[in-house]
């Protein structure tokens, strides 16, 4: 039991790091970005996409993609049990320090480029539950990761809490490092994810979260962590083995 707790402990911690995160944006007290990936998005497609997909929304789809979104943090959790019952932990503990890293990318790009998505600047954020309906869990999911996303239920003034977490998407980042290691190491849940996976990332414009030049970041940061991962980890193994000696 203790070993486990010691192998686990840091993933609370995520969460800690990204409301601090929060603070220091809100302590630079610099502008938002969004009105630059506003334009990028019209450029790219002539509209705004999370308005155009208003018309092929249904409270079915939305029920399933708002559940999709929410499943977002059980995905990393599901990974990590999967690979953490093997007999050999390497696995584990190279994924782990690469979902690490991979957070911690994602942050400083919301240091470098705040925005609050498109919920606030193409939407109006009060009257999502009525213009975006859900069947059964939606409002309430809504509710739970508002929270979490420093606005609670009934704010007054929700854009001014909102945390600046638009890009990159770190969902389509970390959800494609996880679709990534399901794959790579064959899991028996890695269809599963991989459907999940695709579903969520679908769900971040659906569900006016992001903008899809906000998805382009996520991918690029993925590739970014995938590729500068192993040589940071072994790095890192390299010059604890030379402090043991």
């Amino acid at each position: 039991m203790l070993q486990a707790i010691h192998d686990w402990y840091p993933v609370p911690g995520i969460f800690l790091l990204f409301k601090e995160v929060h603070v220091i944006i809100q302590s630079l007290g610099g502008n938002d970005w969004d009105d630059l990936f506003i334009a990028a998005d019209r450029w790219m497609f002539g509209t705004d996409p999370t308005v155009w997909v208003t018309q092929i929304s249904s409270p079915l789809l939305t029920e399933i993609l708002q559940v999709a979104y929410f499943s977002y943090y059980f995905l990393m959790i599901a990974l990590g049990i999967e690979l953490y019952a093997k007999d050999d932990k390497r696995q584990f503990f190279y994924t782990l320090f690469t979902i690490f890293y991979g957070f911690f990318l994602s942050y400083f790009g919301y240091l470098a480029f705040p925005a609050v998505g498109p919920r606030f600047t193409l939407h109006n954020f009060d009257t999502l539950n009525d213009e975006l309906p859900g069947l059964v869990f939606t409002n309430a999911l809504r509710d739970f990761i508002n929270a979490g996303e420093s606005i609670p239920k009934g704010a007054v003034n929700p854009l001014a809490l909102a945390q600046r977490d638009a890009f990159p998407s770190g969902h389509t980042q970390m959800t494609l490092i996880v679709m990534f290691f399901a794959a790579k190491y064959q899991l028996k849940s890695r269809h599963i994810l991989q459907l999940l996976g695709c579903l969520l990332i679908i769900s971040t414009v659906y569900l006016r979260y992001h903008y899809v030049i906000d998805l382009l970041g996520g991918v690029v940061f993925m590739w970014f962590t995938i590729w500068s991962a192993p040589r940071l980890f072994h790095w890192w193994k390299k010059k604890q083995a030379v402090a043991t000696l």
